[in-house]
């Protein structure tokens, strides 16, 4: 199964096979400066986007996982940002993640 995770300023849009969905997290997870400012925050409101997909699960394959940064990408993305972006798709058992700016 093959996951697109698309990440814009405090929302995240989470798309593949099942479908597709839109969430917003109930605090900000996005910095004036920072993508993911608060990675604890970005990474709940990525696993409840995977339980209201359905991708999660006991007996579910793990998904391949590309992450796409849509904002506050201007000069490429930093090594520490790049980590973030792959250690947030391990959060929901991606089995590969791939970073695309």
């Amino acid at each position: 199964m093959k996951i697109t995770l698309e990440i814009f300023i405090n929302k995240m849009v989470l798309s593949g096979e099942p479908g597709s969905i839109s969430v917003t997290p109930e605090k900000p997870f996005s910095t004036s400066r920072l993508l993911v400012g608060d990675f604890d925050v970005a990474e709940q409101c990525l696993n409840n986007a995977a339980d209201k997909l359905g991708i999660k699960g006991l007996f579910k394959s793990k998904p391949s996982v590309v992450v796409k940064p849509r904002e506050l990408i201007d000069g490429g993305i930093s090594p520490v940002e790049q980590r973030v972006f792959r250690e947030l798709a391990f959060s929901i058992n991606a089995r590969q993640v791939e970073v695309v700016v």
